[in-house]
């Protein structure tokens, strides 16, 4: 049995910049902001930079998806989610950035890496559910914490998609622990990708 414990002041130093995205995740506008930053981040360095395009943010959508981005007439639309590892990391991180006098001082999980991922499974299967319109990009956001991207990696490529997937890309994106076996750092780990064409 593999049991994971995080202490509230590493919560805090993992999260850096995203601490007051997720503070405020549930008012509106900072929500919007949050988006953005995953969609921002995630075009630049998985599709500008790899194709020479030049994708920028055209809007949002009246409803779902959350985000539109634009190059030479050509639209990518994208919905965003997130997975924790339970429901308790969850309210360890957001009561934690918020500062809220009966946020956790730790949290504690048992078999975290194989719980992340069953958890990524399910939010494709809700998401899935719904329809988004062509050309659509979902995006499932994890936090830093203590799985690393080889390990997440590994543990989704035993998950088999639902057969029937809105969406024309599925990617999980986050900032990964540096660990002795794994640099760590922003990473995208492709479960259905886009293809990609270089430009030029």
């Amino acid at each position: 049995m593999d049991k994971i414990k995080l202490q509230s002041e590493v919560a805090q130093l993992y999260f850096a910049g995203d601490v007051r995205a997720l503070t405020y995740i549930n008012m509106d506008p900072i929500q919007k902001e949050f988006e953005r930053g995953i969609g921002d981040r995630f075009i630049e360095w998985w599709f500008n930079i790899e194709t020479g395009e030049n994708y920028y943010f055209a809007g949002r959508a009246d409803r779902a998806p959350d985000l539109i981005y634009s190059s030479r007439g050509s639209e990518i639309q994208i919905e965003v989610t997130a997975a924790y590892y339970d429901n308790e990391h969850a309210a360890f991180l957001w009561k934690g950035a918020r500062g809220a006098p009966d946020a956790p001082a730790d949290w504690s999980g048992i078999n975290a890496h194989k719980s992340l991922a069953e958890a990524i499974s399910k939010r494709i299967v809700e998401k899935s559910q719904n329809r988004y319109g062509p050309n659509t990009v979902l995006l499932i956001q994890v936090p830093p914490g203590v799985t690393t991207s080889e390990e997440l990696a590994s543990l989704l490529s035993k998950k088999i998609l639902p057969s029937q997937v809105p969406f024309v890309g599925v990617y999980v994106v986050g900032r990964f622990p540096t660990t002795l076996y794994s640099a760590g750092g922003y990473r995208v780990i492709p479960l259905k990708e886009v293809l990609r064409v270089r430009v030029g």
